[in-house]
C-alpha cells in the first residue's frame, strides 16, 4: 500500500470521527426536544466527552508505542462505531449519555496513533505535506458533520443521522483492518508506568517545549475567536442560517491551508511559514477589532483565523515530530500524545477566556485580547528559529 493511500485512509478515519463529534451541535435542539434534555445538559455531556478525549491522548500514544499503532486504531474505531449506534438507538437520556461518553472515550484513542503512523511511513521531505493531509481532515470532518447531520436530521430525523454516520465509521473500520499494515517498532522495553513518566520528559527539550506552547496558544486563540463570532453575528442581526454558513470558509481555510502550508514547509522549512500564518491571523484579529462589520467582512476575517486550527497546528506538530524522530522515534506516540493533550487544554481555555472577556468588555475589545495572545505566540515562535541548546546526547542521559 503506497504512502499516499495510507495517508488518505487515515485521513478518512479522522474525518469521520470528527464529523460525528461536531454533528451533535446543529441538531442539539432536536435531541433536546425529543429526549427531554436541556441545552445545558447536552452541552455538559458533549464537554465531558471532549475532555475525556483530550486526556486520553497520552495513554493512546503510550499504548500505540507498546502494542502497535494498527491495533489501537482499529479497536478505537470499532468501539466508536458501537458508541454511535448506541446514540442512534437511544430514546432516553441514559442510553444517549452512555453512548456519547463512550464515544468520547473511544475517539480519545484514535488521533495520536494515526499521526504516529503518518510519521512512521513518510519520508522527511514529505512529512509536512503528510501531516497537512491528516490534519486538514479534521476541518473537513467538521464541515461534513455540520452538513450531513443537518440535512439527514431535517429529512429523516436525528436517529437516522447517527445511524448513517455510524455505518460509515464501521465501513471505514473494516477497510482499515484489511488494508492498513502495522508500522513502527513496538517499544516494550519500559513498563507502562515508565512510559507515561518518560512522555513528559519531552517537555525538557527546548524546541519541542516551545512548539508545544505555540500550538496550545494558537488553539486557544482560534477557539477564543470562534466563541466570540456568534455573539458578533447576533449584534449584527445575522440569522442562524447565515451563521452556520459563516463557519464553512473558516473550516475550508483550516483544511486546505493545512495541506498547502505542510507542502510549503517541506520546501522552505517549518519556521518561516509558521511566522507567516501567525502574522496573517494577527492582522485578521486587528481587522475584526478595528472595523464595524457587515456579514461579508466578518466572514472574511474569521475565515483567516482558520489558520490557527489547521496550518499552524500542522506546522507545530511537524516541528515536534521532526525532533522526536531525531532523538527516539520509538516514543513517537507518547510524545505526540503529550502535546495533543496540551493543545486540548488550549481548546478548553479558549472558550473559557472567550466567555470571561466577552462578558466584561464585549466583542470588539475581546478581539484585541486575542490579538495580544497571537503577538505572544509570534514572539515565542521566533525562538524556534534558534539552534537547540541541549543536544540529543544530553537529553538521553537525563532519562
Amino acid at each position: 500500500m503506497s504512502n499516499n493511500k495510507i495517508f488518505t485512509l487515515l485521513a478518512v478515519n479522522i474525518l469521520l470521527v470528527f464529523s460525528i463529534m461536531v454533528s451533535i451541535f446543529p441538531i442539539a435542539p432536536l435531541i433536546s426536544t425529543d429526549l427531554g434534555m436541556t441545552s445545558g445538559e447536552i452541552g455538559t455531556i458533549a464537554g465531558i466527552a471532549s475532555l475525556v478525549m483530550t486526556f486520553l491522548s497520552i495513554p493512546s500514544g503510550v499504548f500505540a508505542d507498546r502494542y502497535g499503532r494498527k491495533k489501537i486504531i482499529v479497536a478505537s474505531m470499532a468501539l466508536s462505531a458501537v458508541a454511535v449506534f448506541m446514540v442512534a438507538a437511544s430514546h432516553g437520556v441514559m442510553l444517549f449519555t452512555a453512548g456519547w461518553l463512550l464515544f468520547g472515550f473511544a475517539r480519545g484513542f484514535v488521533s495520536t496513533p494515526i499521526f504516529a503512523v503518518v510519521m512512521d511511513v513518510c519520508k522527511p521531505e514529505e512529512r509536512g505535506r503528510a501531516m497537512g493531509i491528516v490534519s486538514g481532515a479534521i476541518g473537513a470532518g467538521s464541515v461534513l458533520g455540520y452538513v450531513l447531520s443537518g440535512l439527514l436530521s431535517n429529512y429523516f430525523g436525528w436517529h437516522t443521522s447517527f445511524a448513517v454516520l455510524g455505518s460509515l465509521l464501521l465501513l471505514s473500520t473494516l477497510v482499515t483492518t484489511v488494508l492498513l499494515k502495522e508500522t513502527g517498532v513496538k517499544n516494550a522495553s519500559k513498563s507502562i508506568g515508565q512510559a507515561f513518566k518518560s512522555s513528559f520528559k519531552w517537555l525538557g527539550v527546548r524546541e519541542i517545549l516551545l512548539a508545544g506552547i505555540v500550538g496550545t496558544l494558537c488553539f486557544m486563540v482560534g477557539v477564543f475567536t470562534t466563541f466570540l463570532v456568534p455573539f458578533a453575528a447576533k449584534e449584527q442581526d445575522i440569522s442562524l442560517v447565515l451563521l452556520s454558513l459563516l463557519f464553512i470558509p473558516y473550516e475550508a481555510v483550516a483544511s486546505f491551508g493545512a495541506v498547502f502550508i505542510g507542502w510549503i514547509s517541506d520546501k522552505v522549512g517549518r519556521h518561516a511559514p509558521l511566522i507567516w500564518a501567525q502574522s496573517i491571523c494577527l492582522g485578521a484579529l486587528v481587522l475584526l477589532y478595528a472595523l464595524d462589520f457587515n456579514p461579508w467582512l466578518l466572514t472574511f476575517g474569521y475565515a483567516l483565523i482558520g489558520l490557527t486550527e489547521g496550518p499552524i497546528i500542522t506546522l507545530v506538530n511537524t516541528i515536534i515530530t521532526d525532533k522526536v524522530i531525531k532523538i527516539n522515534p520509538m516514543e513517537m506516540g507518547a510524545a505526540l500524545g503529550t502535546f495533543r493533550t496540551l493543545q486540548g487544554v488550549g481548546i478548553a481555555l479558549g472558550s473559557t477566556l472567550g466567555g470571561f472577556f466577552y462578558s466584561r468588555i464585549g466583542t470588539h475589545p475581546s478581539y484585541l485580547v486575542a490579538a495580544g495572545l497571537m503577538v505572544l505566540t509570534i514572539l515565542i515562535s521566533l525562538g524556534l528559529g534558534k539552534k537547540e541548546a541541549t543536544g540529543v546526547t544530553e537529553y538521553k542521559s537525563a532519562g
